[in-house]
């Protein structure tokens, strides 16, 4: 499971709203601006530091060993089985015996129905081996630590006006906010042609079942104390990144965004003039259909108004 898991597997029911909002400080306007990229940060590094949490009981519960059942089930068919046995005769020169005769033979020698006796075996393996090897809790700490390590994600948020937002992530109001928009190519579809699907994430302090009783709260939540965040979210592995700098021990994935994937730019109410400059010169070089705002405060509703600028 671990080797072949992808957030892209899973559905993700609720629809992105039209746009979604990257706080960032003053200093980012030279690599996201004016560089045209933005930073995935793998989930063991985000700000979060219970980020990669243990957000379930057991790997393998009810529902993944009923899955499991179903899978066996329509591997171990008498279509399937006569088509193994065909096989294994002929291997053995004996592919003129028909399937339906061998069977008969070995369930004479037995006296036992082949087919649920197959099943019976693999049911025996799953429950004796396979259910307690994926419920060892070092297996789940080990597949919550390569998850962490190796999914990069892309945090959004679907406001623009929520205070703490601006305080934590723009220069206590002095940086800027970008508004990306979800219709775009970008934000659906990634190089290779595969769907992107921007995920929610769910926020919510307890566990659950197992990963397949609610595929968000397991993989893609964080505790309700980071609610107030309405966090979006793109995945990426390290191969799909555009590039990496920085610190080998600290590297700094970077990926490029198209320039009219970026709808608008909303200034701080306390970003600096030569802040605003810079931003001005980049969309006027690099976003010629985007539009700068500014946000100001409303008081008397505790949230913010766009401004044309």
């Amino acid at each position: 499971m671990a080797e072949t898991f992808d957030l892209d597997d899973f559905e993700n029911p609720p629809p992105p709203p039209r746009y979604l909002y990257k706080y960032l400080s003053a200093e980012r306007v030279g690599n996201v601006l004016e560089g045209g990229t933005v930073r995935f940060t793998p989930l063991m590094n985000t700000n979060d530091i219970f980020e990669v949490r243990s957000t379930f009981e057991k790997l393998a519960g009810p529902k993944f060993i009923a899955m499991l059942s179903e899978q066996m089930d329509n591997t171990v068919s008498e279509a399937n089985v006569r088509d193994m046995i065909a096989e294994e005769l002929k291997k053995y020169g004996l592919g003129f015996l028909p399937p339906d005769d061998a069977i008969k033979l070995v369930e004479q020698q037995t006296g036992q129905n082949l087919l649920t006796t197959l099943r019976n075996q693999m049911q025996s393996s799953v429950d004796t081996m396979l259910v307690p090897t994926f419920n060892d809790p070092k297996k789940i700490e080990d597949l919550l630590e390569k998850l962490g390590r190796e999914l990069l994600c892309f945090s959004l948020s679907e406001r623009m006006d929520v205070a703490p937002m601006w305080a934590h992530y723009a220069d206590n109001n002095s940086g800027f906010v970008v508004a990306f928009d979800t219709a775009h190519e970008w934000l659906q579809r990634r190089k290779d042609g595969q769907k992107t699907r921007l995920q929610k994430v769910t926020y919510f302090d307890g566990k659950v079942e197992e990963p397949l009783a609610d595929i968000q709260a397991a993989l893609i939540s964080k505790t309700t104390a980071w609610a107030y965040e309405r966090e979006w979210r793109l995945y990426v592995k390290k191969d799909q990144v555009d590039r990496i700098v920085g610190d080998p021990a600290d590297p700094i994935h970077l990926v490029d965004f198209p320039p009219d994937a970026v709808d608008r730019v909303i200034l701080g109410p306390k970003t600096r003039e030569e802040t605003a400059e810079r931003i001005r010169n980049a969309l006027a070089a690099r976003y010629p259909n985007a539009r700068l705002v500014r946000a100001l405060p409303n008081r008397a509703n505790h949230t913010y108004d766009e401004v044309s600028e």
